[in-house]
Protein backbone atom coordinates (compact mmCIF):
# COMPACT_ATOMS: atom_id res chain seq x y z
CA UNK A 1 0.00 0.00 0.00
CA UNK A 2 0.68 3.33 -0.45
CA UNK A 3 -0.24 7.03 0.92
CA UNK A 4 -1.96 7.24 -2.46
CA UNK A 5 -4.42 4.73 -1.37
CA UNK A 6 -4.97 6.00 1.68
CA UNK A 7 -7.50 8.65 0.55
CA UNK A 8 -5.10 11.96 1.82
CA UNK A 9 -5.89 15.59 0.41
CA UNK A 10 -3.03 16.24 -2.62
CA UNK A 11 -1.50 18.72 -0.12
CA UNK A 12 -0.82 16.22 2.22
CA UNK A 13 0.61 13.93 0.31
CA UNK A 14 2.86 16.36 -1.80
CA UNK A 15 4.58 17.32 2.08
CA UNK A 16 4.63 13.24 2.92
CA UNK A 17 6.44 12.63 -0.53
CA UNK A 18 8.83 15.47 0.68
CA UNK A 19 9.70 14.13 4.20
CA UNK A 20 10.82 10.92 1.52
CA UNK A 21 8.01 8.84 2.74
CA UNK A 22 5.98 6.44 -0.10
CA UNK A 23 4.88 3.37 2.50
CA UNK A 24 2.86 3.85 5.69
CA UNK A 25 3.63 2.27 8.29
CA UNK A 26 1.64 -0.69 9.52
CA UNK A 27 0.13 1.80 12.31
CA UNK A 28 -0.44 4.14 9.49
CA UNK A 29 -1.91 1.65 7.58
CA UNK A 30 -4.98 0.79 9.66
CA UNK A 31 -5.07 3.94 11.86
CA UNK A 32 -5.30 6.82 8.86
CA UNK A 33 -8.56 5.71 7.36
CA UNK A 34 -10.54 4.99 10.76
CA UNK A 35 -9.36 8.03 12.06
CA UNK A 36 -10.23 10.03 8.72
CA UNK A 37 -14.08 8.41 9.50
CA UNK A 38 -14.47 10.12 12.59
CA UNK A 39 -13.68 7.17 14.52
CA UNK A 40 -12.26 6.91 18.29
CA UNK A 41 -8.87 4.76 17.94
CA UNK A 42 -6.91 2.50 20.71
CA UNK A 43 -3.35 2.11 19.12
CA UNK A 44 -1.18 -0.30 20.70
CA UNK A 45 2.30 -0.17 18.89
CA UNK A 46 6.01 0.04 19.62
CA UNK A 47 7.78 3.55 19.51
CA UNK A 48 9.18 4.63 16.93
CA UNK A 49 6.55 2.82 14.31
CA UNK A 50 5.31 6.03 13.06
CA UNK A 51 2.30 6.89 15.70
CA UNK A 52 3.23 10.65 15.32
CA UNK A 53 1.74 10.53 11.37
CA UNK A 54 -0.63 7.89 12.12
CA UNK A 55 -2.98 10.88 14.08
CA UNK A 56 -1.24 14.34 13.12
CA UNK A 57 -2.48 13.76 8.88
CA UNK A 58 -5.72 12.65 9.33
CA UNK A 59 -5.86 15.45 11.91
CA UNK A 60 -4.93 17.70 9.20
CA UNK A 61 -7.05 16.57 6.56
CA UNK A 62 -10.26 16.88 9.31
CA UNK A 63 -9.89 20.35 10.12
CA UNK A 64 -9.01 21.69 6.40
CA UNK A 65 -9.98 24.20 5.55
CA UNK A 66 -8.53 26.89 8.02
CA UNK A 67 -11.45 28.98 9.44
CA UNK A 68 -11.17 32.42 7.69
CA UNK A 69 -9.18 35.24 9.19
CA UNK A 70 -11.52 37.27 11.60
CA UNK A 71 -11.11 36.80 15.16
CA UNK A 72 -9.59 34.30 17.67
CA UNK A 73 -8.86 30.84 16.44
CA UNK A 74 -10.54 28.12 18.69
CA UNK A 75 -8.26 25.37 19.51
CA UNK A 76 -9.77 22.17 17.41
CA UNK A 77 -6.97 19.49 17.89
CA UNK A 78 -5.02 18.93 21.26
CA UNK A 79 -2.09 16.19 21.49
CA UNK A 80 -0.86 15.41 24.99
CA UNK A 81 2.20 13.72 25.47
CA UNK A 82 4.55 13.24 28.29
CA UNK A 83 7.45 14.94 27.96
CA UNK A 84 9.18 18.38 26.43
CA UNK A 85 11.00 17.06 23.63
CA UNK A 86 8.55 14.40 22.26
CA UNK A 87 6.56 17.70 22.27
CA UNK A 88 8.70 19.35 20.34
CA UNK A 89 9.44 16.70 18.17
CA UNK A 90 5.41 16.42 17.24
CA UNK A 91 4.84 20.11 16.51
CA UNK A 92 7.86 19.98 14.25
CA UNK A 93 5.89 16.95 12.62
CA UNK A 94 2.83 18.80 11.91
CA UNK A 95 5.00 22.11 10.65
CA UNK A 96 6.31 19.99 8.09
CA UNK A 97 2.87 17.37 7.27
CA UNK A 98 1.25 20.55 7.26
CA UNK A 99 2.63 22.67 5.36
CA UNK A 100 0.78 24.85 2.74
CA UNK A 101 -2.72 23.94 4.51
CA UNK A 102 -3.30 26.96 5.92
CA UNK A 103 -3.68 25.45 9.25
CA UNK A 104 -1.70 26.74 12.62
CA UNK A 105 0.04 24.84 15.10
CA UNK A 106 1.59 25.61 18.60
CA UNK A 107 3.47 23.75 20.98
CA UNK A 108 3.64 24.55 25.11
CA UNK A 109 5.30 22.83 27.38
CA UNK A 110 7.46 23.80 31.16
CA UNK A 111 10.73 24.38 31.95
CA UNK A 112 10.65 27.77 30.06
CA UNK A 113 9.03 30.92 30.71
CA UNK A 114 5.44 30.82 29.71
CA UNK A 115 5.08 34.52 29.07
CA UNK A 116 6.00 33.55 24.77
CA UNK A 117 3.64 30.38 24.42
CA UNK A 118 0.99 32.80 25.82
CA UNK A 119 1.81 35.65 22.97
CA UNK A 120 2.16 33.11 20.28
CA UNK A 121 -1.52 31.46 21.56
CA UNK A 122 -2.55 35.37 21.70
CA UNK A 123 -4.48 34.89 18.06
CA UNK A 124 -5.81 31.53 18.38
CA UNK A 125 -4.36 28.25 17.07
CA UNK A 126 -6.31 25.18 15.18
CA UNK A 127 -3.61 22.03 16.68
CA UNK A 128 -2.23 22.58 19.93
CA UNK A 129 0.75 19.74 21.10
CA UNK A 130 1.37 20.43 25.02
CA UNK A 131 2.38 18.41 28.32
CA UNK A 132 -0.01 18.45 30.84
CA UNK A 133 1.57 20.55 33.57
CA UNK A 134 1.97 23.35 31.45
CA UNK A 135 -1.80 22.66 29.58
CA UNK A 136 -3.41 22.95 33.11
CA UNK A 137 -1.73 26.11 34.57
CA UNK A 138 -2.10 28.07 31.32
CA UNK A 139 -6.11 26.62 31.55
CA UNK A 140 -6.13 27.77 35.01
CA UNK A 141 -5.01 31.39 34.34
CA UNK A 142 -7.32 31.25 31.52
CA UNK A 143 -5.20 31.47 28.38
CA UNK A 144 -6.71 28.55 27.00
CA UNK A 145 -10.26 27.35 26.22
CA UNK A 146 -10.41 23.97 25.23
CA UNK A 147 -14.34 24.30 24.56
CA UNK A 148 -14.41 24.07 21.07
CA UNK A 149 -11.85 21.26 20.84
CA UNK A 150 -13.63 18.72 17.92
CA UNK A 151 -9.83 16.06 18.48
CA UNK A 152 -7.99 15.08 21.07
CA UNK A 153 -4.85 12.85 21.00
CA UNK A 154 -3.25 10.93 24.34
CA UNK A 155 0.17 9.78 23.25
CA UNK A 156 2.80 7.91 25.13
CA UNK A 157 -0.30 6.91 27.23
CA UNK A 158 1.94 4.53 29.04
CA UNK A 159 5.13 6.56 29.96
CA UNK A 160 2.32 9.21 30.97
CA UNK A 161 1.30 7.00 33.83
CA UNK A 162 4.54 5.80 34.82
CA UNK A 163 5.72 9.48 34.96
CA UNK A 164 2.87 10.52 37.15
CA UNK A 165 1.18 12.75 34.96
CA UNK A 166 -2.54 10.46 35.37
CA UNK A 167 -4.28 13.46 37.31
CA UNK A 168 -3.43 15.98 35.78
CA UNK A 169 -4.63 14.08 32.37
CA UNK A 170 -7.68 13.48 34.11
CA UNK A 171 -7.62 17.62 35.07
CA UNK A 172 -7.22 18.04 31.55
CA UNK A 173 -9.99 15.79 30.24
CA UNK A 174 -12.71 17.91 32.57
CA UNK A 175 -12.00 20.82 30.15
CA UNK A 176 -13.04 18.38 27.03
CA UNK A 177 -16.07 18.81 25.28
CA UNK A 178 -17.79 14.91 25.41
CA UNK A 179 -18.61 14.67 21.88
CA UNK A 180 -15.00 14.56 20.55
CA UNK A 181 -12.71 12.21 18.76
CA UNK A 182 -10.35 10.72 20.77
CA UNK A 183 -7.71 8.83 19.40
CA UNK A 184 -5.40 7.14 22.30
CA UNK A 185 -2.19 5.89 21.85
CA UNK A 186 0.40 3.44 23.90
CA UNK A 187 3.39 1.34 23.60
CA UNK A 188 1.70 -1.39 26.06
CA UNK A 189 -1.00 -2.05 27.47
CA UNK A 190 -1.45 -2.62 31.47
CA UNK A 191 -4.29 -2.78 33.17
CA UNK A 192 -3.86 1.09 34.46
CA UNK A 193 -3.66 2.10 31.46
CA UNK A 194 -6.95 -0.03 29.61
CA UNK A 195 -8.97 1.11 32.15
CA UNK A 196 -7.65 4.74 31.56
CA UNK A 197 -8.83 4.27 27.77
CA UNK A 198 -11.78 3.03 28.46
CA UNK A 199 -12.68 5.98 30.34
CA UNK A 200 -12.22 8.20 27.67
CA UNK A 201 -12.92 6.25 24.36
CA UNK A 202 -16.32 5.51 22.65
CA UNK A 203 -16.82 2.10 20.74
CA UNK A 204 -13.38 2.81 19.50
CA UNK A 205 -11.44 0.71 16.80
CA UNK A 206 -8.39 -1.48 18.33
CA UNK A 207 -4.98 -1.13 16.17
CA UNK A 208 -2.24 -3.15 17.17
CA UNK A 209 0.65 -4.10 15.22
CA UNK A 210 2.89 -5.56 17.08
CA UNK A 211 2.34 -7.64 20.43
CA UNK A 212 3.31 -5.64 23.61
CA UNK A 213 7.03 -4.19 24.96
CA UNK A 214 8.09 -6.66 21.80
CA UNK A 215 11.54 -6.24 20.70
CA UNK A 216 12.00 -4.33 17.32
CA UNK A 217 13.31 -6.79 14.63
CA UNK A 218 16.42 -4.61 13.65
CA UNK A 219 17.77 -4.63 16.78
CA UNK A 220 20.56 -7.03 17.89
CA UNK A 221 20.85 -7.31 21.40
CA UNK A 222 23.77 -8.22 23.88
CA UNK A 223 24.09 -8.67 27.57
CA UNK A 224 27.28 -8.58 29.67
CA UNK A 225 27.42 -9.87 33.34
CA UNK A 226 30.00 -7.51 34.72
CA UNK A 227 30.30 -5.86 38.84
CA UNK A 228 29.19 -2.56 39.47
CA UNK A 229 32.20 -1.35 40.22
CA UNK A 230 33.52 -2.30 36.05
CA UNK A 231 30.56 -1.72 34.91
CA UNK A 232 31.59 2.16 33.62
CA UNK A 233 34.98 0.64 32.21
CA UNK A 234 33.08 -1.76 30.18
CA UNK A 235 30.62 0.84 28.82
CA UNK A 236 34.11 2.93 27.81
CA UNK A 237 35.55 0.36 26.47
CA UNK A 238 32.54 -0.43 24.37
CA UNK A 239 31.89 3.24 23.27
CA UNK A 240 35.53 3.58 21.87
CA UNK A 241 35.49 0.83 20.03
CA UNK A 242 35.56 2.36 16.18
CA UNK A 243 32.46 0.37 14.73
CA UNK A 244 30.42 2.46 17.26
CA UNK A 245 30.10 5.61 15.19
CA UNK A 246 27.65 7.09 17.65
CA UNK A 247 25.06 5.61 20.92
CA UNK A 248 22.45 6.09 22.76
CA UNK A 249 23.44 5.25 26.64
CA UNK A 250 20.15 4.86 28.51
CA UNK A 251 20.51 5.24 32.27
CA UNK A 252 17.66 4.17 35.26
CA UNK A 253 18.02 7.76 37.34
CA UNK A 254 19.78 11.62 37.11
CA UNK A 255 22.11 11.60 38.88
CA UNK A 256 23.48 8.24 36.97
CA UNK A 257 22.97 10.42 33.65
CA UNK A 258 25.25 12.97 34.99
CA UNK A 259 28.21 10.17 36.70
CA UNK A 260 28.25 8.27 33.15
CA UNK A 261 28.71 11.61 31.22
CA UNK A 262 31.74 12.49 33.79
CA UNK A 263 32.93 9.00 33.64
CA UNK A 264 33.04 8.89 29.73
CA UNK A 265 34.93 11.87 30.17
CA UNK A 266 37.85 11.50 31.99
CA UNK A 267 38.22 8.09 29.45
CA UNK A 268 38.22 10.57 26.93
CA UNK A 269 34.90 9.93 25.19
CA UNK A 270 32.66 13.29 25.16
CA UNK A 271 29.21 12.71 25.63
CA UNK A 272 26.52 15.11 26.52
CA UNK A 273 23.08 14.23 28.38
CA UNK A 274 19.36 14.47 29.16
CA UNK A 275 17.29 14.19 32.00
CA UNK A 276 14.29 16.23 33.62
CA UNK A 277 16.34 18.34 35.85
CA UNK A 278 18.10 19.71 33.07
CA UNK A 279 16.60 23.13 31.56
CA UNK A 280 14.57 22.86 28.05
CA UNK A 281 17.42 25.09 26.54
CA UNK A 282 20.71 22.10 27.42
CA UNK A 283 18.08 19.50 27.00
CA UNK A 284 17.38 20.89 23.24
CA UNK A 285 21.01 21.59 23.26
CA UNK A 286 22.41 18.15 23.72
CA UNK A 287 20.01 16.44 21.26
CA UNK A 288 20.83 18.92 18.62
CA UNK A 289 24.70 18.08 19.33
CA UNK A 290 24.32 14.52 18.86
CA UNK A 291 21.84 14.61 16.33
CA UNK A 292 24.50 17.11 14.44
CA UNK A 293 27.56 14.86 14.82
CA UNK A 294 29.25 17.17 17.26
CA UNK A 295 29.27 14.10 20.21
CA UNK A 296 29.07 10.70 19.88
CA UNK A 297 27.43 9.37 22.93
CA UNK A 298 24.17 10.72 24.59
CA UNK A 299 23.05 10.11 27.77
CA UNK A 300 19.34 9.91 29.17
CA UNK A 301 16.86 8.45 31.33
CA UNK A 302 14.20 6.84 29.65
CA UNK A 303 11.66 9.34 30.89
CA UNK A 304 13.73 12.36 28.88
CA UNK A 305 14.02 10.06 26.05
CA UNK A 306 11.15 8.13 25.24
CA UNK A 307 9.87 9.08 21.87
CA UNK A 308 12.33 11.12 20.29
CA UNK A 309 13.30 10.38 16.83
CA UNK A 310 16.86 10.38 16.16
CA UNK A 311 17.87 9.37 12.38
CA UNK A 312 21.33 9.49 11.70
CA UNK A 313 22.09 9.78 7.97
CA UNK A 314 25.58 8.53 7.62
CA UNK A 315 26.46 7.23 11.42
CA UNK A 316 25.51 3.81 12.80
CA UNK A 317 23.60 4.42 15.76
CA UNK A 318 24.15 1.83 19.06
CA UNK A 319 21.94 1.85 22.26
CA UNK A 320 23.45 0.69 25.38
CA UNK A 321 21.72 0.50 28.70
CA UNK A 322 23.72 0.92 31.97
CA UNK A 323 23.25 0.85 35.74
CA UNK A 324 20.50 -1.66 35.51
CA UNK A 325 19.84 -3.51 38.32
CA UNK A 326 22.70 -6.89 39.79
CA UNK A 327 25.45 -5.08 37.55
CA UNK A 328 23.50 -5.78 34.00
CA UNK A 329 24.72 -3.96 30.89
CA UNK A 330 22.60 -4.01 28.06
CA UNK A 331 23.89 -3.14 24.22
CA UNK A 332 21.71 -2.96 21.32
CA UNK A 333 22.73 -2.38 18.11
CA UNK A 334 20.60 -2.12 14.08
CA UNK A 335 21.47 -5.67 12.36
CA UNK A 336 23.05 -4.87 9.15
CA UNK A 337 20.32 -5.26 7.04
CA UNK A 338 19.19 -2.29 9.21
CA UNK A 339 21.55 -0.08 9.50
Amino acid sequence: MTFRELNLTRVLLKNVENQGYTQPTPIQEKTIPLALEGKDVLGCAQTGTGKTAAFALPILQRLMPPPRRGGKRPIRALILTPTRELAQQIYECFLDYGFGTGLEAEVIYGGVKQEPQVMRLKDGVDILIATPGRLNDLIGQGYIDLGRLSIFVLDEADRMLDMGFIHDVKKVITHLPSERQTLFFSATMPKDVEQLAMSILKDPETVKVDPPASTVDSIRQSLYMVDKANKKHLLADILARPEVESALVFVRTKHGCDKVVRDLGKKGIEACGIHGDKSQAARQTALNRFKGGQVKVLVATDIAARGIDISPTSRRPMCTASGARAGRAWTGMPSASAA
